[in-house]
């Protein structure tokens, strides 16, 4: 069958995101909501592939970025115009979505993306593309992965881990390990008390404890005001939920939860320095769990990454199933990336020397 592309920076919201529920994989991150929520310096991009009959088989969102704006420092703010011109890239999380369960379909709906995106890529001359399969994309094979090594990707591997919330509770708990366990009942006992966010008030206090962490890491939050409007609408829409973790009517921790298409996965966990073991994340990911199932979620990822055993065996403990999933990357100009690469490990080395004082 004879497929065609197209992007836009522009969609339908509702028609994008109803497409998108076509797919038993697609993610918040692929939605409109999360596309078009950024800060600053985000162009995105909305690619659909149709089949003859004009029929959307296939989709991906993508951000087009400048340059990391929700955080900044004396030393990023130096090397900003250097970043600025060489850190243009496009990323997408999650994707593609393909309408098909054909794996020959699949493959060339596939290629017809990459084709594109690179179309894009041109056109916005950027330095480099990013993508990440959805953990729950169950349809990822070899020949999959070998049409982007084909179109000049190089794959690095990645796991997450998946809970199925059609368990019980208490086969859920049972699968949490006995460290975890010990932990969020101590953090019970602890009387450390935790809530979905309610008010623009709470609000206020998230992001201030999201500025507290960043301060820490020698961090500011260069627009604290459109954050909390970001946040407030995307947890009004459902897109996103914030939990919360209290002790003694303060603040201690918050866990921001993408939802959508019966999955929940975690976004971010940010926690007080203030306190000496403080346990209201940990509390936070098992009130998580318990709150998607109540909420009749199916999946809930509990994220991963690469190969950093210490980030690894954190969301293993959780009980999810260890789950394959993937990133291509394709450098489009390397003389550009390499120098983003040396300023951006120079940068993350200075703030992990600064957090650690």
């Amino acid at each position: 069958m004879k497929y065609s592309s197209r992007h836009s920076t522009d969609v339908d919201s509702v028609r994008w995101n109803n497409d998108l529920l076509k797919s038993t994989y697609s993610t918040s991150y692929q939605t409109t909501e999360y596309l078009t929520s950024d800060l600053e310096n985000i162009t995105p991009i909305f690619i659909h592939v149709t089949n003859a009959n004009d029929e959307i088989v296939g989709q991906v969102g993508i951000r087009i970025i400048d340059s990391t704006v929700m955080y900044a420092s004396p030393l990023f703010k130096r090397y900003s115009k250097i970043i600025s011109n060489i850190a243009k890239r496009m990323i997408w999380v999650h994707g593609p979505i393909i309408h098909s369960k054909n794996i020959e379909e699949r493959k060339n709906i596939l290629t017809e993306i990459l084709k594109e995106v690179n179309r894009v890529a041109e056109k916005y001359d950027v330095v480099y593309i990013e993508g990440q399969t959805s953990p729950c994309d169950f349809f990822v094979d070899e020949d999959y992965q070998k049409i982007f090594s084909d179109n000049g990707y190089t794959k690095f591997d990645s796991r997450s881990f998946l809970a199925d919330l059609n368990l019980t509770s208490d086969e859920l708990w049972a699968n949490v390990s006995k460290k975890a366990r010990g932990d969020v009942n101590r953090a019970k006992r602890r009387e450390i008390q935790t809530k979905v966010l309610e008010t623009t008030e709470e609000i206020n206090d998230f992001v201030n404890l999201n500025e507290e962490w960043a301060k820490a890491k020698d961090l500011t939050i260069t627009n604290p005001e459109k954050q909390k409007e970001i946040f407030w609408k995307n947890h009004k829409s459902g897109i996103e939920k914030i939990l919360l973790a209290y002790k003694e009517s303060k603040l201690i921790a918050g866990l921001v939860l993408g939802c959508f298409n019966k999955i929940v996965h975690t976004n971010f966990v940010i926690s007080s320095y203030d306190i000496e073991t403080n346990l209201g994340g940990t509390l936070l990911t098992w009130y998580a769990v318990e709150w998607a199932k109540t909420n009749n979620f199916e999946i809930y990822d509990f994220s991963g990454g690469g190969v950093a055993e210490s980030l690894l065996s954190y969301k293993r403990k959780w009980g999810g199933k260890e789950t394959q999933y993937y990133i291509f990357r394709k450098i489009r100009k390397h003389s550009s990336y390499k120098l983003y690469s040396s300023v951006f490990n120079l940068i993350q080395k200075y703030h992990f020397r600064r957090s650690k004082k």
